[in-house]
């Protein structure tokens, strides 16, 4: 097994009967991405995106922005692959030094990853409610919520055993093959991270120019916002268990 088969692995899984076990993190992701594109990237960097959404058939205007708007999800989409793949294969690696102490400790790991996602939520809520916060925005401080929720999700996530991860798990649990597990499970993380991206960017393409989404897109924000504040909540109550019970309760 190879870092290409595994990060084929970790993609596919997401369109699969696994996905049922990416709820977990799946439903928030695309909350967190939908809300900071409305609440900054749609309002901020680029004031002209609204007008071109609002009146499509200039195809100049589409030609201005759409660089603009690949830019800005490729690099944050980068950054969270890279938080989620890094903690995710640490914690599958558990023949590594340096996994046992996030292992040993990750009750408390997911409390604080609460309170990460608590104040990312309350950011989307109220960056276009408070003027500090809306000038505050920088290209680096998008790229570092990714970075955070990626390795918030890494660490809330409790993956399903597919028969590959099963495989990976296998080697990295070996100190003797712990740096390939690793390495794998990187991949395989990687894998997860970029079919969840790509979903959401798809997503975003799809309704951008919608009028429904214009119109009420602050109620969208909220919602999304709102969403990740029971993320948060859940995590810091430990109540996740619970909705991950729910999740699995689905399919068996």
């Amino acid at each position: 097994m190879g870092g290409g088969n595994a990060l084929w692995g970790g993609f596919s899984s997401f369109f699969s009967i696994w996905q049922i076990c990416l709820l977990q993190i799946s439903p928030f992701f695309v909350a967190f991405f939908v809300g900071i594109y409305l609440a900054t990237i749609d309002q901020k960097v680029n004031p002209e995106i609204r007008r071109w959404m609002i009146i499509p058939c200039m195809a100049t205007i589409d030609q201005k922005v759409n660089p603009e708007i690949r830019r800005w999800m490729i690099i944050p989409c980068i950054a969270y692959g890279i938080g989620f793949a890094v903690l995710y294969s640490l914690l599958i690696a558990s023949g590594l030094n340096i996994s046992r102490p996030l292992i040993h400790n990750i009750s408390n790991l997911r409390v604080v990853s609460g309170f990460i996602i608590l104040f990312i939520g309350l950011y989307i809520l109220l960056v276009n409610r408070i003027s500090f916060l809306g000038k505050i925005y920088l290209p680096l401080l998008l790229s570092t919520l990714f970075l955070l929720v990626g390795v918030t999700f890494a660490l809330v996530y409790s993956p399903c055993i597919t028969p590959m991860l099963s495989d990976i798990m296998g080697i990295a649990s070996q100190r003797s093959t712990a740096v390939e597990g690793w390495y794998l499970a990187f991949f395989y993380g990687l894998g997860t991270s970029i079919a969840l991206c790509l979903t959401s960017v798809v997503l975003i393409l799809l309704t951008r120019r919608r009028e429904v989404v214009l119109r009420n897109a602050n109620l969208i924000i909220g919602v999304c916002g709102a969403i990740l504040l029971i993320l948060a909540v859940m995590n810091i109550t430990g109540m996740m268990r619970h909705y991950k019970a729910f999740v699995l309760g689905l399919v068996l």
